[in-house]
């Protein structure tokens, strides 16, 4: 796409390189007073590109959707003049903030919704490095490497208060006041941690497949995905977690998955890492009816996605719009986009190496 020509003069002056794409007159991302920050459109996507770690090129990427994709590669390194970091992890949005965990800096950032960086926590070393987020009343459940979920004022990012949980914590949800964790144990846990997210107590430890490292809520279930073993002998099993009982179900196979209204979509990669040849293969989920639906719910799928590493599913709640982030490890990502019912609206690249989340505003 072009960039308009009335925009062009003010991005050299900036003298920052990006890649940027403009198409609506009225909505066009401009310049504030100061020069160096911008007012971006009220509808939009941040990406957030993990980079390769410790290359220190994590990134977020800017999209809006739907004003003939303007697109900015690192809108955060634009907005605050310096680079994300190491490893970004986990991106969320609570209240009108967006809040990003960047693994190997070591990092929990509070953005606006322009992705200006407005406070920032650095973890110590018995914190550990942090992975994942999420966000409830006021407050960020950061789940920790050294064991630990923390819970942080989200004004402030202060810390309030600590749960104990099961060695390398990675993804974590909440339903009906509580909280699922799933302990990684780096490849040898197999439990997740379930806490009351008010007193921040633990009420159980519930064993699962091996090596847990996934978990979302649909209609007020836990679903916790994994790799359910060790290299190898990977099984990657998508497991229903009931917490009142115990109760563990495997009902899919899959690397990752998303969720949307009541129907959890998933996409099983499978690699041979001796020749990179990669094969997808998408399913579904109906959580209400419990039937799995094997049959690929993308209606017109490029044959390039059927064969490269998926690396990131989301959905836009807004809409039911689903993003398929792909990545090779080596160069930026590709983002495919398509609607609720399948069917492609279009590709672009992620503006960074290894997209693995994003946030949406409408």
């Amino acid at each position: 796409m072009k960039i308009k020509q009335s925009l062009f003069s003010v991005w050299c002056m900036l003298a920052i390189a990006l890649a940027f794409t403009a198409c609506s007159k009225d909505d066009d991302p401009k310049p504030n007073d100061d020069g160096t920050k911008l007012t971006l459109p009220a509808s939009r996507v941040f990406i957030l590109n993990e980079g390769s770690f410790k290359q220190n090129n994590a990134g977020i990427t800017f999209y809006a959707p739907n004003k003939d994709g303007s697109f900015i590669a690192d809108v955060y390194r634009m907005q605050n003049e310096k680079g994300l970091g190491d490893t970004g992890q986990d991106m969320i949005i609570h209240g009108d903030y967006i809040y990003v965990t960047v693994y190997n800096s070591g990092l929990l950032l509070k953005l606006n919704t322009a992705g200006v960086e407005q406070k920032r926590l650095a973890f110590n070393k018995e914190d550990g490095l942090p992975r994942h987020l999420f966000a409830l009343d006021g407050k960020l459940y950061v789940t920790l490497y050294s064991g630990k979920v923390a819970k942080v004022d989200a004004e402030t990012l202060t810390i309030e208060g600590y749960a104990n949980v099961g060695e390398n914590p990675e993804g974590i949800a909440y339903a009906n006041g509580y909280l699922c964790v799933a302990n990684s144990g780096m490849g040898k846990g197999t439990t997740v941690t379930i806490i009351d997210a008010n007193s921040m107590l633990v009420t159980n430890n519930i064993t699962v497949a091996q090596n847990p490292e996934k978990v979302l809520v649909s209609e007020g279930k836990f679903f916790v995905q994994g790799y359910g073993g060790s290299y190898p002998n990977y099984t990657y099993p998508v497991q229903l977690v009931d917490i009142s009982t115990g109760a563990v179900k495997t009902i899919a196979k899959a690397t990752n998955f998303c969720e949307y209204r009541g129907t959890i979509y998933m996409v099983y990669s499978d690699t041979d890492w001796k020749t990179y040849k990669t094969t997808n293969t998408f399913s579904s989920y109906d959580v209400r009816t419990g039937t799995l639906n094997s049959s690929n719910f993308l209606n017109n799928m490029p044959d390039a996605l059927g064969s490269t590493s998926v690396y990131m599913m989301e959905v836009n709640p807004n809409n039911g719009d689903i993003y398929i982030g792909t990545s090779d490890y080596k160069t930026n990502g590709d983002i495919y986009r398509f609607d609720r019912n399948g069917k492609l609206i279009e590709k672009f690249s992620s503006g960074g190496i290894n997209p693995n989340n994003a946030v949406f505003f409408n």
